[in-house]
């Protein structure tokens, strides 16, 4: 607002908030303001996904304490020519060092493709280079905002494991926005839904998607991987991670089209020194004149070799950052005679050195706490040795119940629960009952089978609620988190309820919805007033309400989703559940057995249905799978009572990273050694790699076609049928626990005796038989199997694309054992079918069980590779959990198992 006389002076006043201000004093003609066009909603969902990766990795770097004001280390990154696709595809190459991100950063956004592939040995940088890369990125995106034109149309790089990608399942595109969505919940909505789908199905490329760990997917599905993002990517940009000999491993017609690959060359031994002595305090220098002269004198020397990669040099500085260490010690060459044993060395102080003991500060905002060296290393190793033994690196807090100390207490910890809900709805509705004025004659006409119906009414509306809730949400997993909107925003739950919904969804959801509240109140319709009946359905509606409603994902924050986030969502999920949605079921069961006469029975029913409600929403909750594993390692000693919190502080200390709601080990050679190195008891014996009784000196027999014939003798035992056993066991025994509570034990114990006994039974049976032979040959012209009675499978060649050694599966199930797959090329005689929702490169069918070890005898493996060449993709299974260089299997994607299957669909002549 101008305030004076024209040409004289002007005071300028403004409040408020605009996009832009123009102050002038005087004005003798018209004034054409050209302002920019505002964002439209696509950019403005693009910005803030920007700024929320940017804020996350940011964060993250500050953990592993890289990036910033920090000393770079100068890892040169060289092209490689081997493996790659052709040069006139790739358009240039890219080369560079890794303190100088900036000349790198610059020749990747000239490549026509925007793809480059980054390789390396364990703990060379892969990944801290892409997220280096990333941060500089959205740096460069970030400050184009203000008007740098140089800038303008650089993507928005989102950096995600490949970990949970699984090829055969899930095609790329639909896996990365259903990531995208979930790490991200609080992006601005384009036509009212996440824009994850739009971000991703623009033209212009918008994303950039930054994949971490190639090498992570099994070895069988990993060519089919690359095939899929070949497919799925088509003109958009990538950069992808992935260690050289898994990348090497690859079927030879399968390369990563148009993308640049460079490869992590050794730290040489003047980088190493000039690396330490500017990264390592002034005053400690004298500590580390050893290890210089050390490195400068041998350069091929152990201790040289060990220091030549990123991560061991990052160790060396943390391990020896505490004023009374000697890190001269790692020049002594007969306690360190070899790199390998400076390698375990670092591995295996890392821990203790960030995890000292020490009281911390408690002038600190939520300081760490105090977490002893050997607790700390004894939790990690559990947890690394869980990862392993799952073939995964993402320690997801929902899915700890899969241990097997969480499994084996499982079962009990089910009966218990019946048992105390029983016995807590009996006592709470007897005392109930003579609080309300209800005499020992009134008592005795509420029987303990009315108490088990009410109870049991209210089991079956929390899980209905449940059914409702998957219902309306078509997309969301079952059994895993997601952070919903708060009880103070039902407007926003309702909301951002309709838009992840569909209609299908929503229309079964209400159907259900309302022929439960009618089935579960019409049994008293005949004795309920209608003014109650209708208050009871719609407190019974207006649950179903709250769970559908109150499930919904947040949009509030647009920060990337943090583990201790999904858990406190869980929480929040708890208590509406047993002080929401438990209390409105209870009230729905109560009024329609009110009487005037006796007000105790409407109050006992509704509270009984309450607990029953409420016990069951809990306990299908993954905060109750949590609270069972998390109980379960602490008794074991294999975790802290505060699991949540020991993450968080080795995260903070380094050990762990965050990605999107998971943790995952800062390194998988990190979580390797840990895995093995903390290993107590059976896991410390030594093991046959594989069965030797699968194949015996006189089962090998040379052909007449230059190949081999092998008797393999399988073992039938399985534990297949106990498995089975277990629900209905536990389904059984919890009925009866809910109707009985402790009271009559022998009854409690049948169910489950009687299921666990027949699949005991049936499993040592299947033990105690013969072992099942089969005839396995293999030639230069195909692969068959004879199994008796007469079976036969057989392929030729050159209709296979590639054959490994993976898990088994029969129908949509594993197994438990293993055996030798083929898949075959798309255009194989007699036509496959493939499976609903699958790819032909997703289909494998198989051809030989090996028992229940994933590793083949030397003589079949050295006949495979001779035979079937380039197709033979060898197995990445350790001898011993943990053990190998991956500690991975090639588990995964669906394997027929039924030769019978085969026979209809390829004849007896095989393929």
């Amino acid at each position: 607002m101008a305030d004076g006389q024209p040409g004289g002076d002007v005071n300028n006043i403004f409040q408020g908030t605009a996009d832009i201000v123009i102050q002038f004093r005087d004005n003798f003609g018209e004034i054409h303001v050209h302002a920019p066009p505002s964002a439209t909603p696509l950019e403005k969902s693009a910005h803030a996904l920007a700024e929320a990766v940017y804020r996350q990795w940011r964060e993250e770097a500050k953990a592993w304490d890289v990036g910033g004001d920090r000393a770079a280390m100068a890892v040169r990154w060289a092209p490689r020519r081997r493996r790659t696709d052709h040069a006139r595809h790739i358009g240039g190459d890219v080369q560079g060092r890794a303190d100088q991100l900036t000349d790198l950063l610059t020749a990747f956004l000239a490549l026509p493709g925007r793809r480059l592939a980054l390789l390396g040995a364990a703990g060379s940088g892969k990944t801290t280079l892409a997220v280096l890369l990333t941060m500089e990125l959205l740096r460069r995106r970030l400050a184009g905002r203000a008007g740098d034109a140089s800038t303008e149309g650089l993507p928005v790089p989102v950096l995600l494991s490949l970990t949970s990608w699984d090829p055969d399942r899930e095609e790329f595109g639909a896996w990365f926005t259903r990531r995208l969505a979930e790490d991200h919940p609080g992006l601005p909505r384009i036509g009212g839904r996440h824009p994850a789908r739009e971000l991703w199905s623009t033209s212009g490329s918008v994303l950039l998607p930054v994949l971490d760990g190639l090498d992570e997917i099994p070895g069988a599905r990993r060519s089919a991987a690359v095939r899929a993002l070949n497919r799925a990517l088509y003109d958009r940009p990538m950069v992808i991670t992935s260690r050289t000999a898994e990348f090497d491993a690859l079927t030879p017609e399968t390369v990563l089209g148009n993308t640049a690959v460079i490869e992590a060359r050794p730290v040489t031994a003047s980088a190493t020194v000039a690396y330490l002595r500017h990264s390592v305090a002034p005053d400690a220098l004298p500590r580390w004149e050893g290890v210089f002269a050390e490195v400068r004198e041998r350069p091929g020397g152990p201790l040289a070799g060990a220091l030549s990669t990123p991560l061991m040099l990052s160790l060396a500085r943390t391990v020896y950052a505490r004023p009374w260490s000697e890190p001269a010690e790692l020049t002594d060459r007969v306690r360190f005679p070899s790199r390998r044993s400076v390698e375990d060395h670092l591995l295996d102080q890392f821990v203790p050195s960030v995890f000292t003991g020490e009281i911390p500060s408690h002038d600190r905002l939520d300081p760490p706490r105090q977490w002893s060296p050997a607790h700390a290393r004894r939790y990690l190793g559990a947890l690394a040795r869980h990862l392993q033994a799952r073939e995964t690196t993402e320690l997801a807090w929902w899915r700890l119940h899969r241990t097997p100390v969480a499994r084996l207490a499982a079962f009990p910890a089910l009966v218990l629960l019946g048992v105390a809900l029983s016995t807590l709805a009996t006592g709470l509705g007897h005392r109930v009952r003579e609080a309300s004025g209800g005499g020992p004659g009134l008592w005795e006409g509420l029987t303990s089978m009315q108490i088990s119906t009410a109870l049991f009414a209210g089991v079956v509306t929390g899980l209905e609620a449940q059914v409702l809730v998957r219902s309306w949400y078509t997309d969301h997993r079952f059994g895993e988190p997601r952070r919903t909107v708060s009880l103070r925003r039902p407007v926003a739950a309702a909301r951002s309820a309709w838009r992840h919904t569909t209609r299908r969804g929503a229309l079964i959801a209400s159907l259900l919805a309302g022929l439960t509240a009618f089935g579960l109140e019409a049994p008293v319709l005949h004795t309920a007033t209608p003014g109650l009946y209708w208050l009871g359905a719609g407190c019974m509606v207006a649950a179903f309400a709250v769970a559908v409603l109150f499930t919904a994902p947040s949009d509030a924050d647009e920060n990337a989703t943090t583990p201790r986030a999904l858990l406190r969502a869980e929480h929040a999920a708890v208590t509406r559940a047993l002080f929401v949605i438990g209390p409105l079921c209870g009230v729905a069961s109560g009024v329609l057995h009110y009487r005037p006469d006796d007000v105790s029975m409407a109050c006992t029913t509704g509270l009984v249905t309450w607990i029953g409600a409420a016990g069951m929403l809990i306990l299908i909750s993954p905060w109750s799978r949590w609270t069972l594993a998390r109980t379960t390692l602490a008794l074991t000693g294999q975790a802290p009572w505060a699991l949540m919190r020991f993450l968080q502080d080795a995260h903070r200390q380094g050990v762990l990273r965050q990605v999107g709601g998971t943790y995952q080990f800062r390194n998988a050679w990190l979580q390797e050694r840990l895995a093995i190195s903390t290993s107590t008891g059976l896991r410390n014996r030594p093991a046959s790699l594989y069965d030797e009784r699968l194949l015996t000196e006189d089962g090998i027999t040379a052909t007449s076609d230059g190949g081999w014939a092998f008797r393999l003798n399988v073992r039938r035992g399985t534990l297949a049928p106990l498995k089975a056993a277990l629900p209905p066991a536990a389904l059984f025994t919890l009925s009866v626990a809910l109707r009985d509570g402790a009271s009559r034990p022998a009854v409690l114990g049948a169910p489950a005796a009687l299921f666990l006994g027949i699949g005991g039974v049936l499993s040592g049976l299947s033990w105690l038989l013969p072992r099942r032979t089969a005839d396995l040959r293999i030639s230069p012209h195909r692969i068959s199997c004879l199994t008796h009675p007469k079976r036969e499978v057989r392929f030729d060649w050159s209709h296979v694309a590639e054959v490994t050694v993976r898990r088994s599966r029969g129908r949509n199930a594993e197994t438990g054992t293993y055996g030798i797959h083929i898949r075959p090329h798309p255009g194989a005689p007699h036509g496959l079918r493939i499976p609903k929702g699958r790819t032909a490169e997703g289909v494998w069918y198989l051809v030989c069980d090996i028992g229940r070890r994933p590793v083949l005898p030397p003589a079949v493996e050295e006949a495979l590779r001779d035979c079937a060449a380039e197709r033979w993709v060898p197995p990445a299974f350790p001898s011993v959990p943990g053990d190998g260089p991956r500690g991975r299997g090639t588990n995964g994607g669906e394997a027929r198992s039924d030769f019978a299957q085969w026979e209809k669909e390829f004849g007896p002549s095989g393929g």
